[in-house]
C-alpha cells in the first residue's frame, strides 16, 4: 500500500483543498450545521435518527453550500455523496473514531460499512496502482475518485479530516488505510446551541364563523 500524504498544516491543507475546488470553511461549517439539528432533539426523536442525524445532516449541508458552485447530488444504492463532474470526485459522509484528526493514529469509521464503501475504496486502490486499467462505463465515465469527510465528536468538541480510502477489510467492514489525509482541526461546541422550544398552540380558542350573505 502506498504511503499516507498527510496535510496537516493550514496553509498545505488549505492549498491541496483549493486543488479539490474546496474550502476549508464550506468542509467546516457543514458538520457545524448538523450539530444544531443534533443539539435540538429531544426523547420523542427516534433512536436510530439520533445515530444518524450528524452524518445525514452534514451531507445536506454539503450539498447545500455545493451544488450551486457546480457540484452534483449523487444516490446510487443510497450510497450519498456530493460530486463533482469536472474532477470525477465525490464525497461521503462518515462518524469517525477516535483516530479521526489524529495525524499520528490512522483512523477509520465508527460503523460498519456496506459493499458500496467497499467498492469505492477497491477503485481508489486501482486507479492508484493501475490508472490505465480503470474499468470504463458505456458512456465513457470512469470510476468516481471517492473522498470521506470523517466527523468525530468528543466531549465538546468535533474532530475533522477530509481524507481518500485506499484500504478495506471486507470481513470487519471498516476502512484500514488512506492515500491523503487533510486534517481541518478542532471545532469548538463551548458554545452548543440551545434545543429550540416546541411551538405552543395559542390558549384561546378560535371561533371561525360564517360572514352572511
Amino acid at each position: 500500500m502506498l504511503e499516507t500524504i498527510i496535510f496537516a498544516e493550514p496553509e498545505n491543507a488549505d492549498a491541496r483543498l483549493a486543488e479539490l475546488q474546496l474550502s476549508r470553511q464550506v468542509l467546516i461549517d457543514s458538520p457545524v450545521q448538523a450539530n444544531m439539528y443534533l443539539a435540538r432533539m429531544t426523547s420523542h426523536h427516534p433512536r436510530l435518527y439520533r445515530y444518524g442525524v450528524m452524518t445525514g445532516e452534514t451531507v445536506a449541508a454539503l450539498r447545500d453550500f455545493l451544488v450551486p458552485h457546480g457540484w452534483e447530488v449523487r444516490n446510487e444504492g443510497n450510497y450519498e455523496l456530493v460530486f463533482n463532474p469536472k474532477l470525477n470526485m465525490g464525497i461521503a459522509v462518515a462518524s469517525g473514531n477516535e483516530g479521526t484528526g489524529d495525524r499520528l493514529r490512522i483512523p477509520s469509521n465508527k460503523s460498519e460499512k456496506g459493499p458500496r464503501t467497499a467498492k469505492a475504496v477497491k477503485d481508489n486502490q486501482t486507479a492508484d496502482l493501475f490508472p490505465e486499467t480503470m474499468p470504463t462505463a458505456p458512456e465513457g465515465i470512469v470510476a468516481t475518485d471517492t473522498w470521506i469527510l470523517l466527523h468525530h465528536r468528543c466531549g465538546n468538541e468535533i474532530r475533522l479530516e477530509l481524507s481518500r480510502p485506499n484500504g478495506f477489510d471486507v470481513t470487519e467492514r471498516f476502512v484500514t488505510g488512506w492515500s491523503e489525509r487533510i486534517l481541518l482541526g478542532t471545532i469548538s461546541l463551548d458554545n452548543d446551541p440551545m434545543p429550540m422550544p416546541m411551538p405552543q398552540l395559542p390558549e384561546d380558542d378560535i371561533v371561525v364563523t360564517r360572514k352572511a350573505a
